[in-house]
Order: structure tokens, then sequence, then C-alpha cells
């Protein structure tokens, strides 16, 4: 390495003043554009960008030394044209002699430049989804182009080790105890907890399929950073841009992890339909029938990473990193998916608002019976002067709501999804029609049965029929009958039944649901 001259700090603040200069390049440049990243400067020149990396020293990166960023630039360089060919150019020398800077120069050279194509970020993939612009068609093409690259890509040896049960198991820890400073500023205690069980549980459960991928070389030497802002849509076709260069290990992954983390960064963007079009493409051109099945494991892996990271760039202060953590927490509910959630409870009970908070925390939908009710009757408006079980409410109606409430669960059913289902069922007929659906797809129920006294529940209906804006038609007197009719729990286990008091603030009550499906779905295996 004493082959390579270095530049001192002063000279490096030099050589990026000089960058941002037009004479800097050759002849016909009228403008440079500047951004600096935490590890990089990239100079915007015409159609041409020109990135250098700084001297810096991290745990997960070593650019200190003028070899190591003439490597690392090759690096970068020959592995980015793997997804990107026509973007990447080639590395040029920068020397410095008598007081003047030259590009391209290989007299005793002080620092090395990365040559890019500039492509138009009007077709960044990131800008695309902000602005409603991403198709179904890119999203097939996407997967088109992915599928083959995942394929091919190098596997076998040390990169398979990466793929073992104690090497994901590592990795998740590391993650989490690098995020563990953050809590009750990013993320409550509660929260971290699930999450740092959430990994060992997922992985015990399927050590023998994180074992199959190893052998089946599923793991591979992919782009490691693939997310919306690497994608690009130009005329020329997909450019995918700016892998990881510096750390073979970030590099080596599952290619289920790779797919999670493009379908994650779709999601958290609120482009849920895009990333299942671009899954339903990949899945018809992957050999691999199992990768779907770690997919909700990798994608809270990738959103833990993206929110430590920008906590750390933020300084613990970070709005994004908050939100990454949460869906994160959201997202390991998938990985127990399909199951059904039975809120049930008289009317004025809190059912509705506690289904509301627990569609938020697990990312499920509502079958909400109120809704499905009006919606067979054609009319949405309230209805306040019915009699209790007439009219809309009478057995036969009550009935059909049941059995429409069990048909639209059965649809997300068969998409591999689960339900939460929000209804008095006082009466044994209205569980049965759901536990029966539940039974015939061999998949677990729980139930949520809420209450509060008398009370507070009058207080609560008088408070609705005074805003008036409420879907429900309950009120008192609907109230005393429901309670004078109902039908006690037999049909569910008791271990799969929790009653629920909807006086506490609607967080904590989250929150104890939360803990009670977590032990019920997520941890039957035990942490390791």
């Amino acid at each position: 390495m004493g082959d390579f001259p270095s530049l001192s700090s002063s000279s490096q603040r030099a050589l990026i003043t000089a960058m941002q200069e037009p004479s800097f390049y050759p002849k016909g440049v009228s403008e440079v554009g500047h951004k600096e990243t935490h590890i990089s400067h990239l100079f915007f020149v015409g159609d041409l960008v020109y990135k250098i990396k700084k001297p810096v020293l991290f745990s997960f990166l070593d650019f200190s030394t003028l070899a190591k960023r003439k490597f690392f630039l090759q690096e970068e360089l020959r592995l980015n044209r793997r997804l990107a060919p026509s973007v990447y150019l080639g590395v040029l020398p920068i020397s410095h002699e008598n007081e003047c800077w030259q590009l391209g120069s290989d007299v005793r050279p002080v620092e090395y430049t990365l040559v890019m194509r500039r492509l138009p970020e009007s077709r960044m993939l990131d800008f695309l989804v902000e602005r409603d612009q991403g198709t179904h068609e890119m999203m097939r093409s996407l997967a088109e182009y992915l599928a083959p690259f995942h394929t091919q890509a190098a596997t076998g040896g040390r990169i398979n080790n990466v793929g073992n049960p104690l090497s994901v198991r590592n990795l998740w820890d590391e993650n989490l105890a690098d995020i563990r400073p953050y809590v009750g500023r990013l993320l409550d205690s509660e929260s971290f907890k699930a999450l740092k069980d959430f990994g060992p549980c997922f992985i015990t459960g399927h050590k023998d399929l994180f074992v199959r991928r190893v052998l089946e070389d599923r793991i591979r030497e992919l782009h490691g950073d693939l997310h919306c802002e690497h994608i690009c849509f130009p005329p020329e076709g997909i450019q995918i841009f700016d892998c990881i260069e510096f750390s073979p290990r970030l590099r080596y992954c599952d290619v289920a992890s790779e797919i999670a983390f493009l379908v994650m960064d779709l999601e958290f963007r609120g482009a849920k339909d895009l990333a299942q079009d671009f899954l339903a493409r990949y899945k018809e051109l992957a050999d691999d029938d199992e990768f779907p099945l770690l997919l909700p494991f990798y994608k809270c892996h990738r959103a833990l990473v993206r929110g430590k990271v920008a906590a750390l760039r933020s300084g613990g202060t970070s709005p994004q990193a908050s939100a990454y953590f949460a869906y994160a927490c959201r997202v390991r509910w998938e990985a127990c998916q399909p199951f059904l959630l039975l809120i049930s409870g008289l009317t004025g009970s809190g059912k509705s608002t506690l289904a509301q908070e627990m569609s938020h925390r697990l990312g499920m939908r509502i079958i909400n019976s109120d809704a499905t009710r009006k919606a067979l009757a054609g009319n949405l408006k309230r209805q306040v002067a019915v009699p209790y079980a007439e009219g809309i409410y009478s057995p036969s109606k009550t009935r059909q709501t049941y059995v429409k409430m069990a048909e639209e669960a059965e649809r997300f059913v068969l998409k591999g999804e689960g339900a939460i289902l929000d209804a008095t069922f006082h009466q044994k007929f209205q569980r049965e029609t759901i536990l029966h659906l539940a039974s015939k797809h061999q998949i677990p129920v729980a139930m949520i049965h809420c209450y509060s006294s008398d009370e507070v529940v009058r207080e609560r209906l008088k408070r609705r029929a005074e805003e008036g804006s409420d879907l429900s038609d309950g009120r008192w007197e609907i109230y005393l009958k429901q309670g004078a009719v109902f039908e006690p729990f037999e049909e569910v286990p008791p271990n799969n039944y929790l009653s629920l008091n909807t006086e506490a603030d609607i967080s904590a009550l989250g929150k104890k649901v939360e803990q009670f499906l977590q032990r019920l779905f997520l941890c039957k295996e035990g942490i390791s």
C-alpha cells in the first residue's frame, strides 16, 4: 500500500471543491451538481456522474486508504455491471501535479473516481411509486429481469455459510443489539421484546427449511440492497444499480431475503398492489416453491435494518425509523397467517374500536357485521328506530350477515391471509358459522370478548347517538336485549379465548391482545 500516496484532510477538501468546478472535467461542462452521503461524494456533470469514496473507517466498511478505495470502486464497477451494464462506465485516476488536478492521469494518482451514466430521476421506481405511476407491467418486467439473475448468481462455499440457521440467528441478534439503544425513543420495550423473540422462534420452528435452502443452493451472491431507490426504468430497459460492494457478507443472502427487501420497501411506501404484482410473476418464474414461507421473517429483518440505519443517521430522532420498526412489528404476524381473529361483544362494548387497533397492529383486514349487514340491505344509513330482531336485524337477515362474513373471510384465507371479524357473536350459531370455515381450511381461531360496565356502555351509546357518525344502530335497549339472549362461549377452546375489559387505554388493550396472540400463534416452538 506504500505505492499509493495519500491526501491530507485539507487536500481532500480541496479536491471536493475542485470537482464542483466545471473546469475539472472535459470541455463542454457548464454546471456541476454535488451530493454527499455518509461514505461518498457524487458529482453530476451533464449525463454523467462521478463518484469518489470518503476515506472513512466504520465497523461495516473500510475505505481508509487509497488502495482500498480503488479496490472497492473496481468492485462496485464489476458487481453493478451485472444488473446495470450500461450505467457503469469505468474507474478513472485523479492526480495532482504542480497544484493542478488532472482527471484521468496515471501520474501518481491521489484519488480514484467511478464514472457512471446518469439515469433519469423521473424513471426511478421510488419516484414512480410516490406519484402512483408504477404499473402492473413494470412489476412483471422487473420480476422477469431479476429471476434469471438470481438463478445464475454465484453460490456454494463461504456464500452458503451465510444461510445456515446459526448464521441467520447471529445476524438477527446483532441487528437487535444495534437497535436496543433506541428502545424508549423510537419503539417501546414491549415491541422490542416481541421482535427480539420473533426471530429465534421463527428460526427454531423453520430450522429444517433453512438447512434445505443451503443444500439447494438458494444462498447466492446477490445485489444486497434491492429497494426502490436503486431501480430505474429508462427507455433502454431496467437498470438496477448501487449494490453492496464493500461487504460480501451483506451481499451473500437467501434469494428470499433479497425478494423480501423489495417487497418490504414497496409495501412500506404504500404500494402493496405493486408488490403483489411483482411477487405473482416472480413465483411463476422461480423454481422455488418454499421462498414465500420465509418472506415474513426476511421482510421483518429488512425493515429492522432500514430502521436502524435511519436511526443512526438521525441520532435516534427519525420518525421514519419509528415507522420501519412499526412495520416490522406488524409484518411478523404474516408468519402465522392465515388465522381468524373474532372480536365479539355487545353493542357499545368497544369491540369495533379494538378491531381497528388490532388491524393496525396486525396488518389484517376487518370484516365488520354492521357494514356487511347494510351492504346486503343496500342501505348504509343509520336506522335508529328499528326494533330489536326486526327489519334488517331479523333472525334471517342476521344469519345471512354471518354467512356473508364467512364468505368474505374465506376469500382472504384462500389468498393465505387472515381476517379480523368484528361482530357481537352473542349467539352460538353466529360463532359456529365462522368456526366451520376455520375447520374447513384447518386454520386457527382466536376470540376476544369485549365488555365494559353498564355505566360506560350507556355513556358510549349516548355519545355515539349525539355524534351520529357511527355505522352501528346500537342503542341502550338493544344492549339490554342482546345481553338477555347471550349464549355462553363453549365452542372456542379456553386457551384461544380472552375476555377483555375495554375501559383501559386502547394502546394498552392492543398490547395485551398482541401478547395473547403471540403466545398462541407466534412462539409455539419456543425460543432456542
